[in-house]
């Protein structure tokens, strides 16, 4: 093994760092472009090679063996990108690098000297070899085939084929010629740009729960005695470019101005600046997101209910029912704590919406306030619904009577929302999530999630004649019946309208009828 200089290699962030050191099975990073992404799964496989348990050699020095997969959609793509990065890890000077499809670089790296010192005796040492394959107009199962690996990285991800991530569950944590027992931690690392709500991947990483994966509960406690303390799925999502503790700057030629340049080079297509630079989940081809100012890193973590604290459920009566439960803090900030919809997958694996009637909604509603807030009494709820429901009683949707039968069935009076205005509604959210920390939803809300996420949009503002609409409406989507169940909540709350409306507030003289003089002084 010829001699190779040392390379120091700086790590991008936090974030990146927990990727790195993650254990589950499926694991996922996701950032804006730059952000050290690529470098930083590459960097996780050679650590898991390193991890594997090794066998003592007659001269006693311990060897471990690894196998990791690379793979990408062609073989111009590993060059041009992943092997790039992967050079700056391991030159391709060190070991035998074969350039003839799929690529494979084997080499050996001491892990251990005696003394931890450079002229030390060896101790332990790692026999690896990464594999680069790429699918081209091959099927995943031919392009995959006769794999046996400790480990695949995924580079950019959600471009790859849906059926490829299923298809290596049966591939990793393989060999024909190392023991199964010396084999640790098995995984399918992921990298990649935030992708839109309907890909695949977002799918996979953002609803992970037995239920969205399809497990009975006796299948999700096998799997859990499966895995052990490892978990199945974990996401690591990176701040975007230009938030203050965006990863990888001290990389990246002239740190934040690497971003600025982009946003300023790309202002006729926002949708590219959302999900490149800002890491948001925008999906290019449709409007742009009404909650513009939403940003996972900063909005999505676990909420506390405070049982102090009124708790309000928003309601968006109809066929395709939803609600939402939140709570206003101490300085009126939002926290979203728990939502109920009622969504299935499609043939094609695609979320849809479940027609409900009044009675059955109620039911889960029920059950979504025990599940999430238990011992919780009715003199602690507040329950909202859309104003327009109680205008009319005759409407031909009969709106009015859903409420009624909703009512009686949830056992709790249902009032009505302080407003039907599409701009107060909306301007409550965007208030709340322009503040710092003053909004913040629960990750177990998956559908609000994705609603604010560019779910919840804006109709194509241009029209067929290549103007632009002055005011654009809001898209009938599937997220649209949960974002407004939230704002119908968010109204609810001392100065809510008042404040929205620009509205200075009145505050009450004091008045001191006690007989002490204040003047007076004290004796």
């Amino acid at each position: 093994m010829g001699m190779v200089a040392p390379r120091r290699m700086v790590s991008p962030g936090p974030i990146a760092d927990g990727f790195v050191r993650a254990r589950g099975f499926i694991v996922g990073i996701i950032g804006p472009v730059g952000s050290g992404k690529t470098m930083a799964a590459l960097q996780k496989g050679l650590r898991l090679a390193a991890q594997q348990k090794g066998v003592a050699r007659e001269d006693g020095v311990i060897v471990r063996k690894a196998r990791i997969g690379v793979i990408r959609e062609s073989y111009p793509s590993l060059q041009s990108t992943t092997l790039k990065s992967w050079f700056r890890i391991v030159p391709e000077a060190e070991g035998t690098f074969s350039w003839k499809a799929p690529f494979t670089h084997k080499f050996t790296k001491i892990l251990r000297r005696e003394g931890n010192r450079r002229d030390g005796r060896v101790l332990e040492v790692l026999d690896c070899e990464f594999e680069f394959r790429a699918i081209g107009d091959l099927s995943v199962e031919e392009a995959c085939r006769g794999w046996e690996v400790n480990a695949v990285i995924i580079d950019e991800a959600d471009l790859q084929p849906e059926s490829l991530v299923p298809f290596l569950t049966g591939r990793v944590g393989r060999f024909s010629d190392l023991d199964p027992s010396l084999v640790v931690d098995p995984q399918i690392i992921l990298s990649m740009n935030m992708p839109d709500i309907e890909n695949h991947i977002y799918t996979l990483l953002f609803d992970e729960s037995s239920e969205a994966l399809g497990l009975t509960a006796e299948e999700a406690e096998i799997l859990q005695s499966t895995l052990g303390d490892r978990k199945l799925i974990e996401k690591f999502v990176q701040p975007g470019g230009r938030e203050p503790d965006a990863e990888n700057l001290h990389n990246l030629p002239g740190g934040r101005g690497y971003y600025v340049l982009q946003v300023a080079a790309n202002r006729a297509t926002p949708g590219y600046v959302d999900r490149m630079v800002d890491n948001k989940p925008v999906p290019i081809q449709h409007g742009q997101a009404v909650n513009a100012g939403f940003a996972y890193t900063a909005h999505v973590r676990p909420c506390q209910w405070d049982p102090r604290r009124k708790l309000i459920v928003g309601v968006d009566q109809g066929l395709f029912a939803a609600a939402v439960a939140l709570q206003r803090d101490w300085d009126n900030s939002i926290r979203t704590l728990a939502e109920c919809v009622n969504t299935t997958k499609g043939a094609r694996g695609q979320t849809q919406l479940l027609k409900v009637g009044p009675t059955a909604f109620a039911k889960r509603v029920k059950r979504m306030l025990a599940e999430n807030f238990p011992d919780i009494t009715p003199d602690m709820i507040r329950v909202v619904a859309d104003p327009a429901a109680f205008a009319a009683k005759d409407r031909q949707d009969n709106e009015h009577d859903w409420l009624l039968a909703f009512q009686k069935e949830l056992g709790l009076k249902v009032h009505k929302a302080k407003t039907n205005s599409a701009g107060l509604r909306n301007q409550a959210i965007w208030t709340a999530q322009d503040v710092r920390d003053g909004y913040a939803v629960d990750p177990g809300c998956k559908h609000l999630i994705k609603a604010h996420s560019g779910g919840y949009r804006y109709q194509k503002a241009e029209t067929k004649t290549g103007e632009v609409r002055a005011n654009p409406e809001i898209a009938d989507t599937i997220y649209t019946h949960v974002a407004d169940a939230e704002q119908y909540a968010a109204l609810e709350g001392a100065h809510v309208i008042g404040d929205l409306r620009g509205k200075e507030r009145r505050r009450r003289p004091v008045k001191n009828d006690s007989d002490f003089d204040v003047h007076a002084g004290v004796h």
